[in-house]
């Protein structure tokens, strides 16, 4: 049999398929063809506050909860400029490395975490995007999103078969929990100044202040 003819063969053979197919699904009842929505979107997130209130430039911690995450799966959240539903979606590429927090996964699959947000280009600067207010000042060359989105997964953070997101807007003057600049070094403390020494009289009438002695009058 050549290679049309076997593609001639198949071809009624698949539409009998179907047709027989389609004669098992009407005979079943409605309750048993609503079936689920497939693999993704698993549970629910919330972030509060949003809108975040931030000042330019700055970023400040939010509290994220989730909700329907599978039991004991190690959890990533994340700050991302596009949805994880965009086909053009990469975790690499979308969400930034320095607004995410990984931890433990608990035994009913729910969870809080504090996650930074910034308003501001991306704290690492190797990715041309960042989240910011309606009227802020984009630097040339940057995507300003005016939406970004909190993405929470399970497992691996480029599990996006899992992911479930909300959008997230900043806005305000910022608050006092602002944070400063993601990724910037801290400044170290300065070294504490040690206590001069209280001066000590001596059997000469001669005391002496740090060491230097002075003359007094008794």
């Amino acid at each position: 049999m050549s290679t049309t003819d076997r593609g001639r063969f198949d071809g009624p053979r698949r539409l009998g398929v179907a047709a027989v197919v389609a004669a098992l699904l009407a005979g079943l009842p409605a309750a048993l063809l609503a079936v689920g929505a497939p693999a993704g979107a698993q549970g629910s997130i919330t972030v509060t506050p949003n809108p975040v209130p931030v000042a330019t430039n700055s970023y400040t911690e939010v509290q994220v909860r989730w909700s329907g995450q599978p039991a004991g799966k190690l959890i990533f959240a994340s700050v991302c400029v596009k949805s994880s539903a965009d086909p053009d979606f990469q975790v690499g590429v979308h969400c930034s490395p320095l607004a995410q927090v990984e931890t433990n996964g608990t035994a009913d699959g729910s969870g809080t975490a504090l996650v930074p947000v910034f308003r501001s280009t991306e704290p690492t600067t190797d990715l041309p995007w960042g989240c910011f207010a309606a009227g802020d000042a984009v630097p040339a060359g940057v995507l300003g999103a005016t939406t970004c989105y909190m993405r929470i997964t399970n497992n691996l953070v480029l599990n996006n078969d899992d992911a479930v997101e909300v959008a997230i807007t900043v806005t305000g003057a910022g608050n006092p929990v602002d944070r400063g600049v993601l990724g910037a070094p801290v400044a170290a403390a300065p070294a504490p100044v040690a206590p001069v020494a209280p001066a000590a009289p001596t059997p000469s009438g001669i005391t002496t202040l740090a060491g230097v002695p002075i003359a007094f009058t008794g």
